[in-house]
């Protein structure tokens, strides 16, 4: 996987007037820090983060970060992105550097291939978990995990544990759960409760006409 790279500065101020002035003139504080090593204080275009965003692993992947005026970070995460809650506008925003050679956990998107069996009987697809966190090498990030759906009837699911997982990903299984479901009634069991339903309004029919029979049979007897 070739990683994305972000563009920044390097930034000795600090301070919440320091951060209004940055946010005014278009631009967004932000820090990177790991372990042993110190935090580094960084300026970016928030528009850099949001096309991020819009990649195919959002915010959630590794990246690196050229780094103007200071030291390259060849590999760092978001750990957190913080934002105004009216304005959307993003404020601030965490790196953590990660260790070259290293394993890292992230999440990874699950993707649906094939149309189920059962959807032509009714059923619809639920995706239970659209995510699925993974352990796995920087370069064997995988665009997402592919689920084969084509075999499901309706009631049917995936679980975690029957995922087919790409080389070099491993996934925590300690915890088995569904993650693509197959749900709602077939349509013969729709069918087969009309059915019912239908030869029990036809009963009731038949029995009415009894008892008009007999009632007008009543009527004749009164009559006479």
């Amino acid at each position: 996987m070739e990683l994305e790279t972000i563009q920044a500065e390097a930034r000795t101020d600090v301070g919440k007037g320091v951060a209004h002035k940055l946010r005014a003139a278009g631009k967004m504080p932000a820090v990177a820090y790991g372990k042993g090593a110190a935090a580094v204080s960084l300026t970016l275009d928030p528009e850099d983060l949001q096309k991020l965003r819009k990649g195919r692993l959002g915010w959630n992947q590794p990246v690196s970060i050229e780094v103007a005026g200071g030291d390259a970070i060849p590999l760092a995460m978001l750990r957190d992105v913080q934002r105004n809650p009216m304005t959307g506008q993003l404020l601030h925003a965490d790196f953590i550097v990660l260790t070259e050679g290293a394993e890292i956990v992230l999440k990874v998107p699950i993707q649906t291939t094939g149309k189920a069996h059962g959807e032509e009987l009714g059923g619809m697809v639920s995706i239970v978990r659209r995510a699925i966190e993974v352990t796995c090498m920087p370069r064997d990030i995988p665009d997402g995990i592919v689920v084969d759906i084509t075999h499901l009837n309706v009631g049917d699911k995936v679980m975690l544990s029957e995922l087919k997982m790409p080389a070099g990903v491993v996934v925590d299984l300690s915890l088995d759960a569904p993650v693509v479901a197959l749900v709602g009634r077939p349509v013969e069991a729709e069918e087969e409760l009309l059915e019912g339903e239908e030869g029990e309004e036809g009963e009731e029919g038949e029995e009415g006409e009894a008892s008009d029979a007999d009632g007008s049979e009543d009527s004749d007897e009164s009559s006479e």
